[in-house]
Order: C-alpha cells, then structure tokens, then sequence
C-alpha cells in the first residue's frame, strides 16, 4: 500500500442528546508524498454531503482549491476538493518523501509533506478518500490512500448517559480486499465542546491523548474489509470524546483471500511479531462533541474574548498562508478581511454578544493607532 504519514484530525459534533442527530465533523490531517513521483495538486472526495455542508477549509500550499458536488446518477453523491498549483518553500511541486509521524500539525510549516483540513455542518460524510494528483489534474494511482477515517454514531440510552459509537474499516481497494493495518488507540474524554484547533497535538492543554496512561487500545490488527467498532457511555459533565488513531502497515503473510495469517490473531501477544509491523501510515486524531463548539470570530489566541491580544496574533502573522486562529474568514490567508473581523468583533466574549464588563469597545484612538499600523506593515 502507498503509505499516508497524515495526522487526521476529526471532530464530529452533536446536538443535545434529545435529538440524538449529528452536528458536523472536522477533520485536519498532514501527508507525505509515497507516490515515487512529483505531486502536483490533491483531491479530497467527501461522500453523503453537499457544499453547502462545508463550513471551514485549513489553508494548504497550493494556488486554487475547486468546492463541485458529483453524482454518479447511481444514488451516490458528495464533494470534491480540488487543490491545484502548489507553490512552498521555492517549488512548484511535491517530491516523493518517506512518511513519518508528525503529530498532526508539522506538515502547516514543512516544506516535503503537506496539510489539509475541513469541517462540515449538519451531518458527516459517510466516506472520505484522498488523492495525490499529477501535472495533468489525474490521480496518481487508482486507489484512494489507506487511511480510515471514524465514522460517529449518537446511541440513545434510556434511563442512562449517551452512547458515542466510533466505526473504523480499511479504506476499499479496487479487485482486491483491502489490506490489514495494526492499530493503536488513546482515548480521554473533555467537559467541553472541542473544535478544529483543539485536535493538533500540543494545543490547548493537550486535549488530544498520547499519554501512556490514556492508551485504550495497545495494539490491534485491523483486518481488511472488517469493521472495528468501539462504544462510550459518558461520564457525567463530559460533553466529548477524543481518540487518536495510529495506523501501521501490516507487513506478514496472507491466505489465498487476502485474509491475515498473524499468530496476534490466535495467540495474546503483548506487540505484533516480529516481521509483521510496518512503516506508520498516519495519526487520525478525533472527537465526537455532545453540543456544537462555541466560537468567536476575532479571538484568535482562543481565550474567549476578543482584544488587543488578538490584534498582535494578526499583526504578527500578517501575510502568513500558514497560521490558523487569525485567518478569521477561512480564506487561507492572514490579511486585511481578517482584521476587519477582529474590530467588528472587539470586545466580544464567549457565550454573549457584547463585551464583558471592564472591556470597553475600542476608541478612536486605538482603531486609528492600529490602523496605522496596519498601513506601515502593507506597505513593508
């Protein structure tokens, strides 16, 4: 299999339990070039859903991205996410690179490996495939990478707390049964919404589980075509759960049927055995969320409340394609639109609409001394 080093990142968020329907979902995740040959664009193929379902893009390298619904007259439908023209670190295209895990987030800022991310309101795909393509727009290879996605499920239970199913399956290769992947899990579970930001690896005080002490599932081996599901009651006061899929290739031997022939399957092995695990493939980190995560358009350091520590997280990324929090209206650029929504939204907190009290809404002064500033940084 062509090896994915991607760090996905999902986040799945559900209306209060009476009405037991999901929300939307969020997924970021870094990628590798396996291909053995120069990328040019990607695609992101979201099945179930509609453009209109797509809420936020994360920025990626590249110089146009194409939002257009398919149909195959068959009953499937969905979105495609065409990137073309990518453009970092001085070249025009993506050389082939070993994967290695990133921890979610290295490849915003790292020229030999890419980012991609998106978020959706309403519902959640019910498939996700993602494709290297060429200078010619044309996939690169015919099967969609072999990385599994989550897919969320909301369980009502009477008399008891909501039930959160996750279901992981090998994503399907053409005229064979998929390949098997060894799988490890951390899980923890938060007293609140989470959002995009939230699932990168090192950000806000370490929602995202990779601690010994948070592993649910050591090892598995995730068989092809054989669906892996696991179920949450929560606790009391806990609003999500969060998990973080490793996925390693399976490297031992077959039967006839592309079933696996590993003694992990039959014995109560500690590890896989020797010969049988292969490179990492990707780190998919995810949450199921019980309400939609508050936000703050303007808040760009993620306290709640928008001020003048914000406008120095713009000011000092201005220009950037590769921060998230200050890109304000999810263009995938920090610029000029991004500092009009912070001033449309000073002094606005979490939860109200209006500033809390000792926040005053900024003065004349202050907007014409930012302004200023922003004109002095334009023309630099």
């Amino acid at each position: 299999m062509r090896v994915l080093a991607a760090a996905v990142l999902a986040a799945v968020a559900l209306v209060l339990p009476a009405k037991a329907s999901i929300y939307g979902t969020m997924s970021n995740f870094d990628v590798f070039n396996e291909t053995e040959t120069e990328v040019h664009g990607a695609e992101i193929e979201l099945e179930g859903v509609h453009p209109e379902d797509i809420a936020r893009f994360f920025p990626a390298h590249f110089d146009s991205k194409i939002v257009s619904p398919f149909d195959d007259g068959a009953g499937a439908f969905g979105v495609r996410v065409v990137y073309e023209g990518y453009n970092f670190g001085g070249a025009d295209f993506l050389a082939p690179t070993v994967g290695q895990s990133t921890n979610g987030h290295t490849c915003v800022g790292t020229p030999g490996c890419e980012h991609f991310g998106f978020s959706t309101v309403g519902g959640q795909p019910t498939a996700s495939h993602f494709y290297w393509l060429d200078a010619n727009g044309g996939r690169i290879g015919n099967a969609p990478q072999q990385v599994p996605m989550p897919n969320w499920t909301y369980v009502p239970n009477p008399g008891g707390n909501p039930i959160l199913r996750a279901e992981v399956e090998p994503v399907e290769v053409i005229e064979q049964q998929p390949d098997s992947i060894w799988m490890k899990v951390f899980k923890t579970e938060v007293e609140r919404a989470v959002d995009l930001a939230d699932l990168m690896s090192g950000m806000n005080n370490g929602i995202v589980p990779e601690d010994l002490g948070e592993t649910e599932t050591e090892w598995e081996l995730l068989e092809g075509g054989v669906m892996d599901e696991v179920e949450d009651e929560l606790g009391d006061g806990k609003h999500a759960v969060v998990r973080r899929y490793e996925y390693y290739e399976y490297t031992g031997p077959y039967d006839e049927e592309h079933e696996p022939l590993s003694l992990f399957l039959d014995q109560d092995l500690p590890e896989p055995p020797e010969g049988e695990l292969g490179q990492f493939i990707s780190a998919n980190m995810v949450a199921a969320n019980l309400e939609p995560p508050d936000r703050v358009f303007g808040d760009f350091n993620g306290d709640g409340v928008v001020d003048a520590a914000d406008y120095t997280v713009w000011r000092d990324n201005y220009g950037s394609e590769e921060q998230y929090l200050a890109d304000g209206d999810d263009d995938g650029l920090i610029d000029d639109d991004d500092y009009e929504i912070w001033s449309g939204g000073f002094g606005n907190v979490l939860g109200g609409a209006g500033p809390p009290a000792g926040v005053p809404e900024p003065s004349a002064v202050v907007l014409a001394t930012l302004a200023s500033l922003l004109i002095l940084r334009s023309r630099n």
